[in-house]
């Protein structure tokens, strides 16, 4: 029973990690159209500026364009960084897989009766709810 629930859990979660990887492959090709895309329009805006107020002009334009662009990513980066992370709801099939061995020992043992296991999962919803309620913050 156990090969069976390891053997479709493994093409779970290799059928997850190709889907991501596709994902991401096409996210970078997108990305390097994108900057592509931004080299080109900066040539061509550098040449419309040199046309109608100089060669040098031009590309001082550019780089202060550029050089302020880097200032604002910077400054948004430094946000983005110092901005507290929310923290993350435990999952139910992370519970259910923290409490399916206790299961499985209640379910197995001869003296088990309903007040035992009406314990045993009260005391796994409150180590649950604890954990959620009570975790500290991840700087």
């Amino acid at each position: 029973m156990f090969g069976a629930l390891g053997t479709y859990v493994a093409s779970e979660v290799s059928g997850v990690v190709k889907r991501n990887v596709t994902v991401l492959a096409l996210y970078g090709l997108a990305g390097l159209l994108m900057v592509c895309a931004l080299g080109y329009g900066l040539s061509a805006l550098h040449s419309y500026i040199a046309f109608t107020q100089g060669v040098v002009a031009a590309s001082l334009w550019i780089a202060g364009g550029l050089f302020l662009f880097a200032l604002l990513s910077i400054g948004l980066a430094s946000y983005v960084k110092n901005k507290p992370r929310p923290s993350r709801p435990l999952p139910m099939a992370q519970t259910a897989l923290m409490a399916a061995p206790f299961a499985a020992k209640f379910a197995k043992s001869k003296n088990m009766n309903w007040r035992t296991a009406a314990v045993g999962g009260v005391v796994v919803l409150g180590l649950v709810i604890g954990r959620r309620l009570f975790r500290r913050d991840e700087v």
